[in-house]
């Protein structure tokens, strides 16, 4: 073997050396970094369940998981094992910042639907629409129009509002799945007894969706804009004499993040949430039947320092509430509706000597007799579209 062959096999094992000090240092940093994982997962691990449990997630708009209890037949059934893991995932250490980060992966990687919610332009989040099911709306205006036959003394009135997916349509992702509502909602219409009077919702809407802010960005709801525009086509409608009251809006937060970022996990964005006040000597007190509890005011100002701050008007749902006013007429109006009521009603009492709100889905009195004590003379039935299409409480209430 000559010199440059020495030098060559010296060389070259050299270079296996250099290899498997490399391959070496690479699996020790495997090593080292698994461990420091597992050392992570442990300690959050303990962490989460020595720590205080949390009941509710504000961001996620739902109850948390909440610590299983063992038994042996749990234990034996797999149940307290599925319990478990949906309370660790549900109680996990800093779960709050991987929802957030996990939402903006998916966004980056072009991701436009979480959880239900399409992800659309101008920081607008969209609740998907409500498959149209003949069968089952057609049951619930069955039952809308047999009520409205049997109370003939009473003016019937209905508006049913479009959701943003309508109205914003242009805003919404391409792959998003759309639906008419603005057929939809006419189909609805044209089944209804000739008796009750129809109030359209969707062409003033769609007339003003560039000059105002109609829908939330980051909520399921229209905004007071919006309401304000349906009360002057309801207003209109029932022949309400308007020409000389006033109305003021005033912004009271601009930190609203509603259900629908917290369903998507997406908080970009901040929303500003308004009330439309009329300017009139007539008083009210409110009463929220159930409850036995009154108010002065529609406004339930606490809520603003929660996640949900849309329920400021009347502090959320409830099956019935009355606003009765000093106003010197026998007219007395009863509003069958959903949320998309709540801020409505604040321009709409004046005109009557009692509102009454009634919320066919947490409602379980007895409706006839509630017409009969408060004198009811015109029932609105007022609704967002989504949920009347989806909901079927009416019927339970009304059959």
């Amino acid at each position: 073997m000559n010199e440059n062959e020495n030098k060559l096999n010296q060389a070259e094992s050299k270079q296996d050396s250099g290899k498997m000090t490399k391959r070496a240092f690479e699996n020790l940093c495997n090593i080292i970094t698994a461990l420091i994982l597992v050392a992570i997962l442990i300690f959050v691990s303990l962490f989460t369940l020595i720590g205080k449990d949390k009941e509710f997630s504000e961001n996620e708009n739902r109850n948390l998981a909440q610590k299983p209890k063992f038994s042996m037949s749990a234990l034996a059934s797999g149940k307290f094992m599925q319990d478990t893991e949906s309370y660790l995932s549900d109680q996990f250490v800093g779960r709050s910042g991987l929802v957030k980060t996990r939402t903006a992966i998916d966004i980056f990687v072009g991701k436009r639907e979480i959880n239900g919610a399409y992800i659309g332009k101008k920081h607008y989040i969209f609740e998907q629409p409500v498959n149209y099911d003949g069968e089952k709306t057609k049951k619930t205006v069955d039952t809308i129009n047999a009520f409205t036959k049997s109370h003939t003394d009473i003016r019937s009135y209905m508006a049913i509002a479009p959701n943003s997916c309508e109205i914003l349509s242009d805003y919404m992702p391409r792959q998003a799945r759309g639906a008419n509502q603005t057929a939809q909602i006419k189909k609805v219409y044209s089944l209804l007894d000739g008796s009750i009077t129809t109030i359209d919702l969707c062409a003033p809407l769609a007339k003003q969706r560039d000059a105002k802010q109609l829908y939330y960005r980051t909520d399921h709801h229209w905004t007071t804009d919006a309401a304000q525009i349906a009360f002057k086509q309801v207003a209109k409608t029932l022949k309400l004499k308007t020409e000389n009251v006033k109305y003021t809006s005033y912004p009271i937060t601009n930190s609203f993040q509603g259900t629908l970022s917290s369903t998507a996990g997406l908080f970009n964005a901040k929303d500003t949430v308004k009330i439309t006040v009329p300017q009139t000597k007539v008083k009210y007190a409110v009463t929220y039947v159930d409850e036995e509890v009154s108010s002065a005011s529609m406004f339930d100002s606490s809520k603003l320092e929660q996640k949900n701050k849309y329920e400021v008007f009347f502090g959320g749902n409830y099956a019935q509430i009355n606003i009765d006013t000093t106003l010197n007429s026998q007219r007395v109006l009863m509003i069958v509706k959903d949320s998309y009521a709540n801020c409505f009603v604040p321009m709409i009492y004046p005109y009557f000597k009692t509102v009454v709100m009634v919320d066919p889905r947490y409602y379980t009195g007895d409706i006839e007799q509630t017409i009969r004590k408060e004198g009811v003379t015109d029932i609105l039935w007022l609704y967002n579209a989504n949920t009347f299409m989806a909901d079927t409480s009416i019927n339970g209430v009304f059959e």
